[in-house]
């Protein structure tokens, strides 16, 4: 998704900044939250054992996680090409009712799939890691 991001930014920048990249507060911090989730994702791999793995990638993810304080508010500390934030929470939105209805859907929809995804991928987690367990071998057996 921070690729997509990335990607479709730039496509969406040439038209109206003339060029691909700009070398922007938000953009660059972004820039650096692809290159964290690349290094979680090689560390997970690089490792023979898995939990070795696992372990090492978390601990980079935590420190990774300093970077989204940095990109939320990033347009607020340093003058760049992005605009502060259209709609707020707390405050009166500046965008008009058409566009920020539809905008809250469609984010309350990606909670629910990002919600739905994470308890799919735990059940196979723990499934995985309780494989050799009797539970488990029942459970197959069932579904058989």
């Amino acid at each position: 998704m921070t690729f997509v991001a990335l990607f479709s930014g730039a496509v969406w920048g040439v038209p109206t900044w003339g060029t691909w990249w700009m070398w922007d507060a938000r953009l660059t911090s972004m820039l650096i939250l692809l290159f964290l989730y690349l290094g979680v994702i090689a560390l997970r791999g690089a490792f023979s054992s898995r939990d070795s793995g696992s372990r090492a990638a978390s601990v980079l993810a935590m420190v990774g996680v300093i970077n989204i304080p940095i990109i939320k508010y990033s347009v607020e500390w340093w003058y760049t090409l992005h605009q502060p934030a259209s709609f707020t929470i707390t405050g009166r939105s500046a965008m008009p009712m058409e566009m920020w209805a539809p905008l809250l859907i469609m984010v309350l929809g990606f909670y629910c799939f990002f919600i739905a995804l994470t308890l799919m991928r735990t059940r196979s987690e723990i499934l995985r890691r309780e494989t050799n367990k009797r539970w488990v071998q029942e459970l197959v057996e069932e579904v058989k």
